[in-house]
């Protein structure tokens, strides 16, 4: 009676107001998550929360509208999506990658393991034997997860930009976010996933569920349709599609959410029980749809979370908006008994009580799949080197390459005429980024922070000291331009800091800089522009300079504007700088200011350039790690360069920045290893410049 009684008041708020999102719910906080919630998920009579800084909440949730805090654990750097099963946690931390929890006792949680993935752990699902990870454009990861203590990487299916991802039967889907869709990936062999379908959506494509032969997906920012002074904030709403067969699913309905735009806080999630879908859309807040017919679903009920006030934040133009206030970010929700559980980004743990409308789905059960990982292909022209983890980076030192290798540390191989010949490994260390100077090797190795090595005879290298990173932070770019004593650091985050280590054990920060944005890769030019000089290629919101005259850094000059993305980096050509961008590259006078609409970009007919560019001599690398595409070019005449077919090649695994020994590349490849390309084939006919 009760159930009825309820319906039918949302039934008439609806009818007899007019109002299209239903009756206003109540929502009530619940304490003890102070740094604020992202990921919520329950288990049985557990509720476990995963915290905006990184801390693991369970809550008693015996009387699921009374959740009582019996134990929290601090597990990463941040959290942003969670997944459970069978008693396992896995928590994707963009820069922390993803950790595994054991949690079949809520009173002791224990860490099992730390995974480092491809690239920002973003979405997550699992089975009982694998994780799908989403690393936004660098794809879906699948990792072996039967023994949770050794997470081991399988394959990577390549997206457009794959920011939640939902496993269902034999099928993976994944929300790709500005590119509004839903990839659909046969997962019969876990480890190769293949592209069986492809949904467009009307929206950027984020959260998604799937029940039965439907899918849910939940999008958000603008509309992909309709007239375009309409479009900007339009793409919120939750769109039903038929998915029996994964080649042609078909929509059945659009239901849209309120006009809302704000850069940031970009999450858009939606999650089924029975005739129900329960929706959380950012700012915009919390929504319950009525699917009884899919094809005319209707909201029944909404709520918004706390108000919250931010200093300074950035609408879409790049504009700052100062002392905005505006309900707090909806990040993510669970459906308890009678009962829903929602994280507000900022202020923490909400319920909305709804007897008779929220009741948690049974676990889906999956087939057991063995997974055949495809052998790396072979590349002709190049000796190849594996470790057990992936090869982020590389650096040389004569002809001794020392590699980045995650997990598996340190390596050190000696280059020969037409092998690599191992040296040594320091497991004990982990390794995302290095750069030598002099015979000095600084590595970034995560929460460690910066090792220092002196580089010794055959490989080996000496502990001279350990750096802490600014914030305590962890540490997983570096760069070490010559003729300096200044070391630049960053944790993927949206700061670089630079540090003053001529004497290591005494580092000191002498400054530091935010942009907008995040230092998704390699965008500084490795060595000084004009013998002063450092160009930062910021993602999406322009270029910086950095004066490093007279031993001391300062920001030169920068313009915060729509210039480069995160796959083009920079280089120094000596007395120029080579800045990769818009598909070609710019070259720029040291400390150039202006804006880029301004500048010559150099392009080669029928080539799009992209890509984190290395200098050899007269010769510029690519190397472009979403694809594994490597480009070389000729730039004799930096106005006229010369793409060289021959020499240019695709590598399996994801490369880091090619660097060189005697005139041949030296390319990082995570988990395919490093190649050494081996004695250079001679050109059959000189290409032509172009006109």
């Amino acid at each position: 009676m009760k159930k009825m009684l309820l319906l039918l008041s949302l039934w008439q708020a609806i009818s007899l107001s007019g109002e299209s999102y239903g009756e206003k719910i109540s929502l009530k906080r619940i304490p003890c998550v102070e740094e604020g919630a992202m990921a919520v998920a329950l288990e049985q009579k557990t509720l476990w929360v995963a915290g905006s800084k990184g801390t693991l909440f369970a809550f008693d949730v015996s009387r699921p509208n009374a959740p009582k805090l019996i134990r929290k654990l601090r597990v990463s750097k941040g959290c942003r999506q969670m997944a459970v099963r069978d008693g396992i946690a896995a928590i994707a931390g963009r820069q922390s990658g993803m950790v595994l929890v054991d949690i079949r006792n809520p009173e002791k949680p224990e860490i099992l393991s730390r995974y480092q993935s491809i690239e920002l752990a973003t979405g997550i699902d699992l089975t009982e034997e694998y994780a799908y990870i989403g690393n936004r454009i660098y794809g879906v990861e699948t990792v072996d997860i039967s023994n949770p203590r050794r997470p081991r990487f399988l394959g990577n299916f390549l997206t457009e930009e794959a920011q939640s991802v939902k496993v269902s039967g034999t099928r993976v889907f994944a929300g790709d976010w500005a590119a509004g869709q839903i990839r659909i990936a046969d997962a019969s062999n876990p480890a190769s996933l293949k592209l069986a379908g492809c949904i467009r959506l009307d929206g950027f494509g984020d959260g998604l569920d799937v029940q039965g032969e439907l899918l849910f997906a939940s999008t958000g920012h603008h509309r992909k349709s309709g007239p375009r002074s309409l479009r900007s904030g339009n793409g919120h709403a939750v769109e039903i599609w038929n998915i029996r067969n994964s080649a042609r699913p078909e929509r059945l309905s659009i239901f849209r959410f309120p006009r809302f735009y704000n850069l940031g806080n970009d999450y858009w999630t939606v999650r089924v029980s029975g005739k129900y879908a329960f929706c959380a859309d950012t700012h915009n807040g919390f929504f319950i749809l009525n699917i009884s017919d899919p094809k005319k679903p209707f909201c029944v009920g909404h709520a918004k979370l706390e108000e919250i006030v931010v200093e300074k934040r950035y609408d879409a133009e790049g504009n700052v908006l100062e002392n905005s206030s505006l309900p707090d970010a909806l990040s993510s929700l669970a459906i308890g008994e009678g009962v829903v559980y929602l994280c507000g980004q900022k202020t923490g743990l909400y319920l909305a009580e709804l007897p008779g409308i929220a009741s948690p789905r049974k676990p889906e059960s999956f087939p057991k799949r063995k997974a055949h990982p495809p052998p790396f292909p072979e590349v002709k022209g190049f000796a190849v080197y594996r470790t057990d983890g992936m090869v982020r980076e590389a650096a040389v030192c004569g002809n001794v390459a020392f590699l980045a290798a995650s997990e598996d540390g340190i390596h050190s191989v000696r280059l020969g005429e037409r092998s690599i010949e191992p040296l040594h490994q320091y497991s004990q260390k982990f390794a995302f980024d290095l750069k030598i100077r002099g015979k000095t090797l600084y590595v970034a190795e995560n929460e460690k922070g910066i090792g220092v090595y002196r580089i010794r005879e055959n490989g080996l290298l000496e502990p001279e000291a350990q750096i802490a990173m600014p914030w305590g932070l962890d540490c997983q770019r570096i760069w070490a331009p010559e003729k300096t004593d200044i070391l630049i650091v960053s944790d993927h985050g949206g700061w670089i800091f630079f540090l003053n280590v001529r004497d290591p054990k005494k580092a000191k920060e002498v400054f530091r800089h935010n942009q907008v944005g995040i230092v998704y890769s390699d965008l500084m030019t490795h060595q000084l522009v004009g013998g002063r000089y450092l160009f930062f290629n910021w993602h999406n919101s322009g270029y910086a300079w950095y004066d490093t005259a007279g031993g001391s850094v300062a920001l030169a000059n920068w313009k915060r504007t729509r210039f480069a993305t995160h796959r083009g980096g920079a280089a120094s050509l000596g007395n120029l700088c080579l800045a990769v961008a818009d598909g070609g590259y710019y070259l720029l006078r040291p400390n150039q200011d202006g804006m880029p609409s301004e500048w010559k970009r150099i392009r080669i007919a029928g080539k799009t350039l992209v890509g984190v560019p290395s200098v050899n001599g007269n010769t510029v690398v690519l190397s472009y790690r979403r694809t594994g595409e490597i480009t070389v070019l000729d730039i004799c005449d930096p106005l006229r360069p010369v793409w060289d077919r021959i020499r240019s090649l695709t590598v399996p695994g994801m490369p880091g920045t090619v660097c060189f020994f005697r005139n041949r590349m030296v390319i990082p490849a995570g988990y395919a290893g490093v190649y050494w390309e081996l004695e250079r084939e001679k050109l059959r006919s000189a290409p032509e410049r172009n006109k």
